[in-house]
C-alpha cells in the first residue's frame, strides 16, 4: 500500500451499534466514501470486540476497489485477539493492521 499523504483518505470508527443491525448500511457507507474519491479507508475497530466474517467481506470488497486505485484498507486499533485472528487467516497480509 502506498503511504502517500496525497491519497484522499477516510476514517470510519465502528461501534457495536453499527454492526448490530446488519452490515448493509456500512457497506453503502464504505462504498460511498470510495465513490467520493477515498483511496485509503482507515477502519478504527477500537470500539468493537471482534470482526465477523460479514464485516470482513465488506472490508475486502472495499479493499479491492481501493487497491485498484493504489490505496487500500487499514484496520486501526485492533485488539490482540483481532490481530491474532487476522494473522491466523492470512488477512494481515491483505490489510494493514495497526494494533491497539
Amino acid at each position: 500500500m502506498t503511504d502517500s499523504p496525497l491519497l484522499p483518505q477516510a476514517i470510519v470508527t465502528l461501534s457495536e451499534a453499527d454492526l448490530g443491525g446488519g452490515l448493509t448500511a456500512l457497506r453503502w457507507r464504505l462504498r460511498g466514501l470510495v465513490m467520493d474519491g477515498a483511496y485509503l479507508v482507515i477502519i478504527d475497530v477500537s470500539e468493537i470486540e471482534q470482526i465477523s466474517s460479514t464485516l470482513l467481506a465488506a472490508l475486502l470488497d472495499t479493499h479491492r476497489v481501493c487497491r485498484r486505485r493504489g490505496g487500500g484498507v487499514v484496520i486501526r486499533h485492533a485488539s490482540r485477539k483481532m490481530t491474532d485472528e487476522l494473522r491466523r487467516t492470512g488477512l494481515d497480509r491483505v490489510f494493514d493492521v495497526e494494533a491497539a
